[in-house]
């Protein structure tokens, strides 16, 4: 039991950008949807339902971005996609709380603004999948059979302080700007101070080892022995099909308890 935790405490300490950089993408991700009052204010001229749009645009995007960004971690590495995830995401982030809005005085500067927001909304949708995709598959890889749940576990834990940073900062700016303050320029800073902590996760993770199983099954498909990616999904949903049903029904469920509600 004392070797199972201390094994876990090596992963982490090895892998800490990862976690770190899991933290920072769902900061990033739901930063918007607990500032929905000021961007619908600056962005969607009073329109709910515009907001909650630019929200649901992430979605949408997220099921090609885990296709994609898992793809390029097949294919290049889990550390080369990983390191796009956080990336991208960081673009996006920062992008957001650079743009003009309807407040500038220019109609087409504002129109324009809002486009990049759906855009950058967009990208925060393709790495957030990416990123959630390609660490439960590292970490899967590293840790070894007896802590292989717990591992996985801190996938969700750190996505979990990651809405916890998000909520607690603006909490803080709005009780130390007040809301009109917030409303005309301090909802800018959540988006702008992800860049410190997402810096340091981008840092972090240029060094990431590969995992020993990604350079096993690379080594093999040098050699010639290699399975298609096609065969592969038809082996997993032949033999585990009741699995992945429970999977998406768990998962539609978490989302419905994590949007919905919260």
């Amino acid at each position: 039991m004392g070797g199972d935790w201390a094994e876990l405490g090596m992963i982490m300490k090895i892998y800490w950008s990862l976690m770190l950089g899991n933290v920072v993408e769902w900061y990033e991700f739901t930063a918007y949807g607990y500032q929905a009052k000021y961007m619908k204010a600056n962005f969607f001229s009073g329109s709910s339902v515009g907001v909650w749009l630019g929200f649901a645009c992430t979605f949408v995007a997220r099921p090609l971005g885990a296709f994609l960004l898992g793809w390029i971690g097949d294919r290049w590495g889990r550390s080369v996609s990983v390191n796009l995830s956080i990336i991208g995401m960081l673009v996006g982030t920062v992008g957001q709380g650079c743009l003009p809005t309807q407040n500038c005085g220019m109609t087409w500067l504002a129109n324009l603004g809002l486009i990049i927001l759906v855009i950058l909304r967009f990208v925060q949708g393709l790495c957030a999948a990416g990123e959630i995709a390609t660490i439960s598959t590292y970490l899967t890889e590293v840790s070894s059979k007896s802590i292989i749940s717990r591992g996985i576990a801190l996938v969700y834990i750190t996505a979990a302080v990651g809405f916890l940073c998000a909520k607690f900062m603006i909490f803080v700016l709005e009780g130390i700007m007040g809301e009109d303050d917030m409303a005309s320029w301090g909802w800018r800073l959540p988006f702008l101070f992800a860049i410190v902590p997402g810096v340091i996760a981008v840092i972090g993770r240029r060094a990431l080892p590969e995992s020993g199983m990604f350079e096993d099954e690379k080594a093999r498909n040098t050699k010639g022995v290699e399975v298609s990616a096609l065969t592969k999904l038809k082996q997993v949903f032949s033999k585990y099909w009741i699995n992945v049903l429970l999977g998406i029904g768990v998962t539609s469920t978490y989302g419905v308890l994590c949007y919905g509600v919260g």
